[in-house]
Order: structure tokens, then C-alpha cells, then sequence
């Protein structure tokens, strides 16, 4: 399984000034494409600290590291610098991402009518490490970068949550879908009338049995309980998720409900 490592970078994450949906996301996006992110690093915007952060990440040696913010033309936009710092690069005007941002801006003044002025600020946006790969952001100006250090890919995307997407979608996407030979799969199990606390207890043994599936168990209310069955494998799922999901469904419907009333028990759609 490719494993993965987020570092966000920015301030305003960690005074919560601003929610980190990126993070949110990414992990969602990162599960369904087969990979696991087993770790998140929030870090301020002092280059110090993200340069050794990135060692830090560099040194544990996940399959990929994704970087998110610090990518535009502010004072406090120093992703791309510490990245170099980092790995011993210098920062290289790269034509490419010269004509991806110059693009950009054409389209913004011809497509939309917004003419923005092409300062010194935004042409440092092309300035990026030495051998890494600009990547098209389709939603914003900041091109995103790839880049590869000894076994560990590394990609740095936007803050800006639609730019971040955009990028990820068009650009991430086809490398994950060459990393991995895996799926990801989930069922749900909606069960009322039955405490979580119960319902645990009951299907222990079900979860004992099947140690490659990941069984989680969310409160909606008191008596609402989500059952939440995931998986991820190089091989077909869906029937030893149904047998676990009918195994359940079998104890949930002996246990005795909660002031008379009987379990009421509702199955998702098989989703991968």
C-alpha cells in the first residue's frame, strides 16, 4: 500500500483562523485511491521550521509526501524555499512554469476580463527546485510542483482549497493510480433502538474474525449508531464485506432494543 504523509503549511491552521478542509479531503481522496495517509504535520510559516519539518518527513521515508499552501507571491508564501532547503537545492526560474502562470493570466484577461498586473512577485512563482516538475493549476496562478528525492515523491499543491483539488484531480491522480495496485471499499450500517456501548460488545467476535477490515462505530445520537466497515486490497472485497455486513446484521437483530422498541437496521449501497 503507498503510504503518505501531509505537511500544511500556514498560521492561520493552527490560531484556527481558517478549518483545514484540505487535510479533510485529502485523506477521503487518498483512501478511495488506495493509499494510506499516516500522518499530518501542521507547521508555521517560519522557514526554519518547514524546511526541518520536511526532512523530518524526508527522513521517515513515506512512498509520497504532499505539501499543501505557501505557493503564492506574498512574503509569507515560502513552501518552494524550504522544500529546497531541505533537500539541498537551489530555487531555478523553470520555463514552464513561467508559461503555465503567463497562460494563466492571458486567460484571466481575454476569457474573464480581469486584468492583473504580471509583477516581479508573480513571476517568483516560477522559481521552483531544481529538477522538479511544474504541475497546470487549472483553478488558480500558483503551479504546483513534483519532485522526486532518493524513493520519495514529492508534491507540493496549493493552500487554496479549489486550487489544491484542481490540482490533485488533473495532475496527482494518474501517479497514485500507478503507485497502487489497491482498492479501497466501504459498507455502512445504520442502527437504531441499540446503544454504541452494546453493539460494540456484539460484534467483537465478527471483528476478531475479520482482522483486514476496519470496523468503526460512529454515535449519531444516543440511539442512532453508524456502523462503518472499510477496506483496502489488491483483490475483490465487496462479497467478504457482504458476509461480514449479513454477520452483523444477524447478532443486531437478537439483541433486545432499547425501551421495547425493536433494532432498526439500514445497509448502505456497496461503494469502492
Amino acid at each position: 500500500m503507498t503510504t503518505v504523509e501531509l505537511i500544511c503549511f500556514g498560521n492561520e491552521l493552527l490560531i484556527r483562523k481558517t478549518v483545514n478542509a484540505n487535510a479533510h479531503w485529502l485523506g477521503k481522496r487518498l483512501t478511495q485511491l488506495g493509499a494510506e495517509l499516516v500522518r499530518i504535520t501542521t507547521v508555521r510559516d517560519i522557514l526554519e521550521e518547514m524546511s526541518s519539518v520536511v526532512k523530518e518527513v524526508l527522513h521517515r521515508s513515506p512512498d509520497v509526501i504532499i505539501t499543501t499552501g505557501g505557493l503564492g507571491p506574498t512574503f509569507d508564501d515560502m513552501a518552494l524555499e524550504a522544500i529546497a532547503k531541505a533537500l539541498d537545492r537551489k530555487l531555478v526560474l523553470n520555463k514552464r512554469a513561467l508559461k503555465l502562470i503567463r497562460e494563466r493570466f492571458d486567460y484571466l484577461k481575454k476569457e474573464r476580463n480581469i486584468d492583473i498586473p504580471f509583477t516581479k512577485e508573480r513571476e517568483n512563482m516560477a522559481e521552483i527546485p531544481q529538477e522538479a516538475t511544474p504541475l497546470k493549476n487549472r483553478a488558480g496562478s500558483a503551479p504546483g510542483i513534483m519532485l522526486k528525492e532518493k524513493d520519495v515523491l514529492l508534491f507540493a499543491v496549493p493552500g487554496v482549497p479549489r486550487e489544491m483539488k484542481a490540482i490533485f484531480d488533473f495532475e496527482l491522480v494518474p501517479y497514485f493510480s500507478e503507485l497502487s495496485d489497491t482498492q479501497y471499499y466501504e459498507r455502512s450500517i445504520q442502527v437504531s433502538n441499540i446503544p454504541e456501548s452494546e453493539i460494540a460488545k456484539a460484534i467483537t467476535s465478527v471483528r476478531e474474525e475479520y482482522p483486514s477490515i476496519y470496523f468503526k462505530t460512529h454515535p449519531k445520537t444516543s440511539l442512532e449508531v453508524e456502523i462503518h466497515l472499510t477496506t483496502v486490497s489488491a483483490v475483490d472485497m465487496q462479497k467478504k464485506l457482504k458476509t461480514v455486513e449479513e454477520k452483523i446484521v444477524s447478532i443486531l437483530k437478537k439483541l433486545e432494543g432499547t425501551n421495547g422498541k425493536r433494532a432498526e437496521i439500514t445497509l448502505s449501497n456497496d461503494r469502492k
